[in-house]
C-alpha cells in the first residue's frame, strides 16, 4: 500500500490487484531472497503491506511462520489461493495498518518485518514503525527495501508521492531503537508488471536489541 487517494487506498488497491496475473509478479523481491539467510528457520514473521502473498508465500516455503497483511481483500485472496497453490500454510489478514497494529492480530513477539515497497503515508508512517518495533522480539530482524525520492526520475515504478518515498533519515527516524544498516543503491528491477527497470531504492537491514 502506499498512499491515500480519492475513494479510499483500499479501494485503489482492490482495482489495481483485480487483474487474472500477480502485478508484481510471483517470485519474492531480489534483496528479501539474498537476505533470509539472516532469519533463524522456523521465525515468526510479518510481512507488511505484502499484497498478493509473493514474499510472505515464498518464506512460508522457506519453513518460516508467516504472516501477511495488506489493506486489499482482493490481494489478500490472491495471497491465500498462491499459498494454498504452492502447499504452504500463511496467515493472511486484511488490515489497514494504522489500526492493524493495535489490534490482537498484531501482538507479537515477531522475529521479523519484512517490509517490502511497503509506502505508507508519511504523517502515520513513523507511528506504524514504532508500534511494529514494540512488537518485535529481542533480536527480531527488519528487512526493507522502499524507493528513495531520486525514483521519480527514473518513473520504473513506486509511488509518484515524495512524502511517502523513504531516504535515509526517514529511514532512521522511523525505525528508532533498532540498530540499522542503510543502503542507497541504483539496481534494475524485474517484478511483473509494475516494477520494471533502473530504479532508487533504499535497502535496510535492522536489529533490536
Amino acid at each position: 500500500m502506499n498512499f491515500r487517494p480519492p475513494g479510499g487506498a483500499a479501494a485503489f488497491w482492490d482495482a489495481r490487484y483485480d487483474h487474472p496475473n500477480h502485478v508484481y509478479g510471483y517470485k519474492p523481491n531480489d534483496f528479501l531472497a539474498q537476505n533470509e539467510i539472516l532469519l533463524r528457520r522456523g521465525s515468526r514473521v510479518l510481512c507488511i503491506g505484502d499484497g498478493e502473498g509473493r514474499n510472505g508465500v515464498w518464506l512460508a516455503e522457506r519453513g518460516h511462520r508467516v504472516t501477511t497483511v495488506d489493506i486489499s481483500a482482493v490481494a489478500v485472496g490472491k495471497a491465500r489461493a498462491l499459498a494454498a497453490e504452492r502447499g504452504v500454510q500463511v496467515e493472511a489478514l486484511v488490515g489497514d495498518l494504522e489500526t492493524w497494529v493495535h489490534t490482537e492480530a498484531a501482538q507479537g513477539p515477531w522475529d521479523a518485518v519484512v517490509s517490502i515497497f511497503c509506502h505508507l503515508p508519511a504523517d502515520i508512517r513513523g507511528g506504524i514503525s514504532q508500534a511494529l518495533v514494540g512488537l518485535m522480539a529481542p533480536s527480531g530482524k527488519l528487512l526493507l527495501e522502499a524507493y528513495t525520492p531520486a525514483q521519480l526520475q527514473l518513473g520504473t515504478g513506486g509511488p509518484s508521492e515524495e512524502s511517502v518515498l523513504l531516504n535515509r533519515e526517514r529511514v532512521q527516524q522511523d525505525w528508532a531503537g533498532l540498530v540499522l544498516d542503510i543502503h542507497l543503491v541504483e539496481r534494475r528491477i524485474f517484478e511483473g508488471m509494475a516494477h520494471q527497470g533502473l530504479s532508487s531504492v533504499v535497502q535496510v537491514l535492522g536489529q533490536k536489541p
